[in-house]
């Protein structure tokens, strides 16, 4: 069998060097099976254009091999030129009339053009005159072809037709999630996986789905298990190592987060953006040096990606190295100037250093570029009321409510107003701060820290708070 597998693999390199060489078959090799090997390497590897190239030096070398025509249309569909495909299968079809392929990949072609309601009107002829082995076939083009009108309900039960069908159909496998996330079908689907993994306990895309449908129903236990069975059965399925790794970090549980990530890196390569989650996961664990590490080796192979250096500042911040921290953040600025995150840091870092007019400076580009985000918005007006600057805080204040809302807002205008001696003001807008999260009290306190030694407010917190 081996031999076989290596001859094969020989003949197959022996057919690409000729081609790219030549533009052709060696005549020895020139057959039809040969073309479509090449054409169904080409397309395997998405170099649609010269598996087009191959197709057409068949087709005129068999031109009545309708298999050859089908292959051109294939390739042209994944292109985005559904008119030449019609074209293609014009002359397929004289040559073919009743074969079902030429129809559905018409079907495609109509739907791409937007004469949606004719692809499904074929796909109702077809179906009454195809064979029941086709119906497999037929259905997933259907599918396509309601998920292109936006008709998500329709696409899910089409699916779930045709994975009852086949438990292991890869397309429908990959396809169904769409439909579930926009139709919202989450319970429907969970019951529907849970079906197919009892057919196939070693699905992977099946566990896979299962796992994103109890993530949205907040199942989240469930979710991540399925979604390590996912890559447990399946070492090489990099989208599961990397979702389940996401839903840890939202559970908290970082050390699992980072498992996940660092496997992503050793089996597939380091990727940069997979690398600022590993940074981020041992910044939460409190490991710096070793973000640190991971953050340059990957800023050797993409040095321009601005959130490795912004993660190695937050490092720094966390090691309260704050020239560090400010040099690393300041080089991230300079990639992208338009992160509310980054100006944040920045400001943090010269408010450390002392440098006040500076640090202002970048709070207020923070609340400005993440305007829609209360957080910002109160950390510049903490600054301002931590420097008794009470003219401008009222007017960041009147600016930050008409931008957003949140507690954390309110609790800087309620410590305003306690500054300013507006009691019987501060105390209302207090309650509402308390009423709608008691949790950011900290707000207020870092602005006045003994306000909790007055008796009623410490009872107004304590009423809220429990």
């Amino acid at each position: 069998m081996l031999k076989k597998t290596t001859k094969q693999d020989q003949t197959l390199n022996k057919l690409i060097a000729d081609f790219e060489v030549l533009g052709n078959i060696s005549p020895q090799l020139r057959t039809e099976k040969s073309y479509v090997k090449l054409i169904q390497y080409y397309e395997k590897h998405r170099v649609f254009e010269k598996a087009i190239e191959v197709s057409e030096i068949a087709i005129h070398n068999y031109p009545y091999r309708v298999d050859l025509y089908l292959l051109k249309a294939k390739s042209l569909l994944s292109l985005g030129k559904p008119n030449e495909v019609l074209d293609v299968l014009f002359t397929a079809h004289q040559i073919a009339p009743y074969e079902t392929e030429i129809q559905l990949i018409k079907a495609k072609a109509f739907c791409l053009i937007g004469r949606s309601l004719e692809a499904l009107q074929i796909i109702d002829e077809v179906k009454y005159f195809s064979h029941k082995t086709e119906r497999l076939e037929i259905l997933l083009v259907e599918a396509f072809i309601q998920g292109s009108m936006k008709d998500y309900d329709k696409m899910f039960f089409i699916l779930q037709e045709a994975l009852r069908i086949n438990p292991n159909n890869l397309e429908a496998l990959e396809q169904i999630w769409v439909s579930v996330e926009i139709s919202k079908r989450f319970e429907e689907s969970i019951k529907l996986h849970k079906e197919l993994i009892d057919q196939n306990p070693y699905s992977s895309l099946a566990w896979y789905n299962l796992g994103h449908a109890y993530s949205c129903i907040g199942e989240y236990k469930e979710a991540v298990d399925a979604l390590e069975y996912s890559y447990l059965i399946n070492p090489k399925f990099e989208q599961g190592y990397l979702d389940a790794g996401e839903l840890f970090m939202q559970m908290h549980d970082y050390n699992k987060a980072l498992q996940c990530f660092l496997d992503v890196n050793e089996i597939f390569g380091i990727d940069p953006d997979v690398t600022v989650q590993i940074a981020e996961c041992f910044i939460k664990l409190d490991r710096h040096q070793e973000a640190k590490y991971h953050l340059l080796r990957a800023i050797d192979i993409e040095p321009y990606n601005e959130e490795l250096y912004f993660y190695l500042g937050e490092c720094y911040a966390r090691e309260e190295n704050w020239d560090k921290a400010l040099r690393y953040y300041l080089e991230s600025l300079e990639l992208d100037d338009y992160r509310e995150e980054f100006h944040f840091g920045i400001a943090i870092a010269y408010e450390k250093l002392g440098q006040l007019k500076k640090s202002e400076t970048h709070y207020r580009k923070a609340a400005s570029c993440g305007c829609e985000l209360s957080y910002y918005w109160a950390k510049y007006i903490t600054f301002l009321l931590q420097q008794r600057n009470l003219e401008k805080a009222e007017k960041v204040i009147q600016r930050a409510e008409k931008k957003s809302f949140g507690a954390d807002i309110l609790f800087t205008k309620s410590a305003y107003k306690f500054i300013l001696n507006e009691e019987d003001e501060a105390m209302d807008i207090l309650r509402e701060a308390l009423e709608e999260d008691s949790k950011q009290i900290n707000f207020l306190k870092d602005i006045l820290p003994n306000i909790l030694l007055d008796k009623n407010i410490n009872a107004m917190v304590k009423y809220y708070k429990n």
